[in-house]
């Protein structure tokens, strides 16, 4: 009895031998080094004329980023912005303007590890 177990015991871990390297992971080290970067950001209200823009970025792997944070009013005309370049895991952009009634664009563009990404919304007050 004991030597059918152990028979068993050791086909099951010569199974789990060849088996195992199938379940390992496929990436190369080329995949592995890819960035998973996630961004928000908005235009917030503090009070009367007063707006907060901001921006957070998650950077899992830590890589060097460097972001902007872009106000435009309706015609695309610059009013002000806010950078940092930072190996943070989290990276945070705000500032406070005054604002008056109108449509406004806020455009964050950042990049990372070599691939540069834009993205923008509208906001009318």
């Amino acid at each position: 009895m004991r030597k059918k177990v152990l028979c068993i015991v050791l086909a099951l871990v010569m199974c789990m031998m060849v088996t195992m390297p199938a379940f390992a992971d496929g990436f190369t080290d080329a995949q592995a080094k890819r960035v998973m970067i996630t961004a928000t950001f908005g235009l917030k209200q503090i009070s009367g004329s007063s707006y907060k823009m901001w921006a957070k970025i998650n950077n899992p792997s830590a890589v060097s980023v460097s972001a902007t944070l872009i106000l435009y009013d309706a015609s695309y005309n610059y009013i002000t912005s806010v950078s940092t370049t930072s190996s943070s895991m989290t990276i945070n952009l705000s500032k406070t303007v005054s604002l008056s009634s109108g449509t406004y664009h806020l455009r964050l563009s950042y990049t990372a590890d070599g691939s540069s990404y834009s993205v923008e919304k509208t906001y009318t007050i």
